[in-house]
């Protein structure tokens, strides 16, 4: 007589662990968003009230923090501020959102209108789409790149309306000098209010343009400067170096190209400017049209077109500040003092 064995059930564990690995981790993730997501809104409280401290105040009519599981997203309603120095900003919505796995990049979005009152009291503003937006990404170093895109915007600066189309601009500083600010500048259509005064030729419109270049020295210039407005003495008093690589502005008959390099340091720039023109006939023939064809016109048209042929450019000095075509001087760069 044989003894009946006795079959082993096979162990569910393996059935069901994988599902308990999937809930520990929901579950941890869930946990951490909304830690994380209380930090952000501490955050927000602190610097609040850092800029009151310092004088300056932001109010809003309604704020939220959402974007559960995967981002976070601050909404500002009817934001409001006003600085230290009296100028005011005042908008219909700000959002700011970044990725859940990634929170040194920072995306943020302003759709709607906008207005700045400068402290002098001069009002301008701006009204941006909703896929309009601004980005930020740092480390431990610094900004790694700021950007800025918007299909279509609209803006009313100094008394003067612009309609612009396909802006872009995006500044980033060179990998390997942390110093320098790269940056790259490009639109697909600007239109204003009114031609330039002073040249009634090129008409109201600006096509796809663009501008390429780099700023040595920019960041210790700013940090010395303490903002926008202070970086360009500053670089003249401190030293450093301007490179324009490539400018291409396309203005009613007017094509321009351009490239430059400028050393400044001890309240000078020295180094070259050049330039040429593309189409030149066109913009000639608008002058003419326009009588805006006077000696000083025939004569700084006859200067560059003959340098332009070929793919040529004019080479233009620029010493102390003091800009030269051969030794003829044609004037001082604009913020040098001299």
């Amino acid at each position: 007589m044989t003894t009946p064995t006795t079959v082993k059930k096979p162990s569910r564990f393996w059935l069901f662990f994988p599902f308990v690995l999937l809930i520990l981790a929901v579950g941890g993730w869930c946990a951490w968003w909304f830690l994380a997501s209380s930090k952000i809104d501490q955050a927000v409280d602190s610097w609040i009230a850092e800029q009151q401290a310092a004088g300056a105040e932001f109010t809003y009519a309604g704020r939220s923090l959402t974007g559960f599981p995967f981002r976070f997203d601050v909404a500002f309603e009817k934001p409001h501020y006003k600085a230290a120095d009296g100028a005011v900003w005042d908008g219909d919505t700000a959002q700011f959102v970044m990725q859940a796995w990634n929170l040194k990049h920072v995306i943020a979005r302003a759709p709607g209108h906008h207005t700045y009152t400068n402290a002098l009291g001069i009002r301008n503003a701006f009204d941006f789409p909703a896929d309009a937006a601004a980005s930020l990404s740092w480390d431990a170093a610094g900004p790694r790149r700021i950007g800025f895109q918007s299909g279509e915007a609209s803006a009313l600066i100094g008394g003067r309306s612009y309609d612009l189309t396909g802006l872009s601009l995006n500044f980033a500083p060179r990998e390997g000098a942390p110093d320098d600010l790269m940056m790259a500048v490009q639109w697909d259509r600007i239109v204003l209010d009114r031609e330039p005064s002073a040249a009634p030729y090129l008409g109201t419109e600006l096509g796809p343009s663009r501008i390429i270049g780099e700023v040595q020295g920019f960041f210790p210039a700013y940090a010395a400067a303490g903002d926008l407005h202070g970086v360009w003495p500053e670089l003249l008093s401190s030293g450093g170096n301007l490179e324009i690589a490539q400018l291409l502005v396309d203005w009613g008959p007017l094509d321009l190209g351009g490239k430059s390099k400028l050393e400044l340091g001890q309240g000078r720039a020295n180094g070259t400017i050049q330039v040429r023109l593309d189409n030149a006939g066109e913009l000639k023939e608008a002058m003419i049209a326009s009588g805006n064809w006077g000696t000083a016109e025939q004569t700084l048209y006859g200067t560059i077109e003959p340098a332009s042929r070929n793919g040529g450019f004019l080479m233009l000095s620029v010493i102390d500040s003091r800009v030269f075509a051969g030794p003829v001087p044609l004037g001082t760069l604009p913020g040098t003092g001299s």
